[in-house]
Parts: structure tokens; C-alpha cells; sequence
């Protein structure tokens, strides 16, 4: 048992120490050629199990995309303002049309790199977020559901990724879950940001 101890020690340190962070080995450089990225309408998948509601479920995912695509956004773009970061982001108006005026009606098999050179950018935001719950009209939601449904989990996951447009590979990528409780998309993508933030390839300081 004696002997045991130390081999488990050492990995249960090893899973508690990994960082759920993925940097290419030349993402600052690649970051550091941006100007302008847009934010991909985020896959938003709500924890709940009811075939008999999925459709209210499924409008129910596309309005949280929504939201989370805008206040991702805005919070880039904030801290754009103040110069914490130096990339600006591209209207989500502007990208959501650019997307609809070209068919592109669903993400799924498209090729990221094709997207940034549609929508005229360095790179582009993609990103998959896992609800325990919905955070838009979350009551009214619920009390809309007239059969029953499986409980959902406690955890929310987001998971987060850069595609650079000039090599068309993914040089950032950020898997962040928690067990908190929020109120808003907004809410979320602060707290997200905040854990990433440490981690963002676009940090004003490390501009050269």
C-alpha cells in the first residue's frame, strides 16, 4: 500500500495541474498579424432530455447562441476600448448577415478558414457551450414545457477556439466548465473571460 501511494499521489497531481488550454507554438506570433476577428454564432447545446419539447428546447438553444455570440462581443470589444486587448471584433450584426446572405444557415462540416476569408477577417472565434440550464427567461422556459423532462446537470461547459485565416489551422483553443450558477449570457462570458483571460493570445503588453 506503502508503494502505491506515491505512483497515486503523483497522478492525481498530474490531472489537477494540466491547464485546459491548447496554444500552437507560434500563437502569440500568428495573433500578434491580426486586426479584426468575428465571433461564430456558438453551438449551444441545453442539458435537458424531452423528445417531446424538442422543439422548444431547439428555439430555445438558438436564442442563448445568440445572446452568448453578442456578449462575447461586447466583451472583447470593451476591452478593446480600454486597451487591454488590441484586436477589434466585427459586429455580430455584420457577421450574422454576411453568414444569411451567403446560405450559410448551419457551422457544421464548414471550413473555418473558408468563414474568415467570407467574412473578411484575420481569424474567427468558434465556440461550444454545454447549459445546465437556460440563461435567457429561464422560468418562462421552464413553465413552458408542458411534459416532463430529465433533470438536467450542474455543470456548464464552454468550449472555445481561435482559427487563424492564413493557415487555416486552430492555434488557441480554451475548455473552461464550472459549477456556477448564472443569471445572464452576460454573466457567463465574464466569468469565462475572466479564467481565459490570463491565457488570451490578443493582450495589449504582448504586442511587439
Amino acid at each position: 500500500m506503502k508503494k502505491i501511494l506515491p505512483f497515486l499521489l503523483v497522478g492525481i497531481l498530474a490531472l489537477t495541474s494540466c491547464e485546459p488550454v491548447y496554444k500552437a507554438t507560434n500563437f502569440q506570433q500568428t495573433a500578434n498579424t491580426h486586426r479584426l476577428i468575428a465571433v461564430l454564432p456558438p453551438k449551444v447545446i441545453i442539458e435537458i432530455k424531452s423528445a417531446k419539447e424538442a422543439a422548444a428546447i431547439k428555439k430555445q438553444e438558438v436564442i442563448e447562441s445568440e445572446r452568448f455570440q453578442s456578449a462575447l462581443v461586447n466583451y472583447l470589444n470593451a476591452n478593446q476600448i480600454n486597451n487591454k486587448i488590441f484586436i477589434k471584433t466585427q459586429n455580430p450584426e455584420e457577421t450574422n448577415k454576411i453568414l444569411t446572405d451567403h446560405n450559410v444557415t448551419s457551422l457544421a462540416g464548414r471550413s473555418y478558414q473558408e468563414l474568415a476569408v467570407l467574412l473578411g477577417v484575420d481569424a474567427v472565434v468558434s465556440s461550444r457551450v454545454s447549459l445546465a440550464k437556460p440563461l435567457t427567461n429561464g422560468e418562462a422556459f421552464f413553465t413552458s414545457l408542458l411534459t416532463g423532462y430529465a433533470a438536467p446537470s450542474k455543470i456548464t461547459t464552454v468550449d472555445l477556439s481561435l482559427t487563424d485565416k492564413a493557415s487555416g489551422k486552430m492555434f488557441w483553443n480554451y475548455n473552461w466548465q464550472t459549477g456556477g450558477t448564472f443569471v445572464s449570457a452576460e454573466k457567463l462570458t465574464n466569468s469565462l473571460m475572466k479564467a481565459a483571460a490570463v491565457r488570451f493570445p490578443y493582450k495589449t503588453k504582448d504586442l511587439k
